[in-house]
């Protein structure tokens, strides 16, 4: 079974800052940056390729609406916003996701005990999704 569709469905648990009937975002267990986020759609698509052209316009409108709730929660520089499409891109779970990865000119405080790709400590999780949750509502 799909780790993503598990999340989405509720049988595993994520950290999730979003969710509507079409979307779901959630932190990244293994982030590359503090508030790594995936937004990924309801429906399981192995890839962006394969949405279903009613369901893009949420996940693109999601997509930006957390990436500028990441930004402004992290006080982030900047935001790399990507998708992996196929093994050889680099795409690891094979349920259609974006990468939401906020960045630096200099690493923040929240960068002090921070190991990129590592799972994190539940307080680092718990801090980001309620700061990211906490900024949505202004958004």
């Amino acid at each position: 079974m799909c780790i993503f569709c598990n999340i989405v469905e509720g049988r595993d648990h994520g950290y999730i800052v979003y969710s509507n009937d079409r979307v779901v975002a959630f932190l990244d267990k293994f982030p590359i940056t503090p508030g790594h986020t995936l937004v990924v759609p309801r429906t399981h698509y192995e890839n962006f390729l394969e949405i279903s052209e009613d369901v893009i316009p949420y996940l693109c409108t999601a997509v930006r609406k957390i990436s500028i709730a990441v930004k402004k929660a992290l006080k982030a520089d900047g935001i790399r916003i990507l998708t992996n499409i196929g093994k050889s891109a680099g795409q690891v779970v094979f349920h259609s996701h974006f990468h939401i990865v906020p960045t630096w000119s200099q690493d923040p405080d929240i960068m002090k005990d921070f190991v990129p790709r590592k799972e994190q400590s539940r307080e680092y999780y718990e801090y980001v999704q309620k700061a990211i949750i906490e900024t949505l509502k202004n958004i």
